[in-house]
């Protein structure tokens, strides 16, 4: 390979890559100021550098030769990459402690100070969401059959029955009548599983009655109430 030929090369590798170098040391100089100068002024500064550089680029642009070249890249090392020495000197402004304060949330309350509303105070257990009422009867559903033929309710005031639909998409529901075929007594919500319900509703005189499905009528059962 000539000489001519490897000084081209070199040439058409090595003006990219140092223009690459330049730029990356350029912007990491100018955050560098950015970052060192107080909030309220980086505005104010970015716009100094940014007419100082147009000011640079329009003298270098009437000098001849590679004179305006050289005085342009001096004006950018003097301006940008000098200030961005002296801001790494200098050191950030406290931008990090910030974010960190703001991760950790607000400090706990003093010792004998109620904690903020709507927070729990720290090492207390959270309450448990709350399941179906102690009293209910539970009951589940799945194969299109109840897990159980016989139900026992009390006689007297509220009567509660816990449903667990656990077929996928199949609708079911609990109801209670009189006998097979007679009046109803209660027709529960009908829901599509998987899905749950707790049925509240008075309860019926001590007696045998009869539950079913309303929607698959073979899943059936007898009640006892008293």
């Amino acid at each position: 390979m000539s000489r001519e030929v490897r000084s081209r090369v070199l040439l058409g590798v090595g003006i990219p890559l140092g223009a690459f170098l330049f730029l990356a040391a350029l912007i990491l100089a100018f955050s560098r100021i950015l970052l060192a100068v107080p909030e309220e002024l980086a505005p104010w500064v970015a716009l100094l550098f940014a007419t100082n550089i147009l000011v640079g680029c329009a003298v270098a642009a009437t000098i001849r030769g590679t004179r305006g070249f050289v005085f342009l890249v001096v004006v950018l090392l003097l301006t940008i990459v000098g200030g961005g020495v002296a801001g790494a000197v200098l050191g950030e402004r406290p931008v990090e402690s910030l974010v960190e304060e703001e991760a950790a949330g607000p400090p706990p309350p003093a010792e004998g100070m109620p904690p903020p509303p709507g927070e729990m105070p720290p090492n207390e257990e959270t309450p448990a969401a709350e399941g179906p009422a102690a009293g209910a009867v539970h009951i589940s559903a799945q194969g299109i059959a109840f897990d159980t033929s016989e139900m026992a309710l009390p006689a007297q005031g509220e009567a509660a029955i816990a449903f667990e639909n656990r077929e996928q998409g199949i609708p079911h529901n609990v109801a209670i009548y009189t006998e097979q075929g007679g009046d109803a007594i209660f027709q529960g919500e009908i829901i599509t599983g998987p899905d749950s319900i707790e049925y509240r509703f008075p309860a019926p005189d001590p007696g045998s009655y009869y539950f079913q499905c309303d929607v698959h009528p073979q899943m059936n059962g007898s009640v006892a109430v008293g």
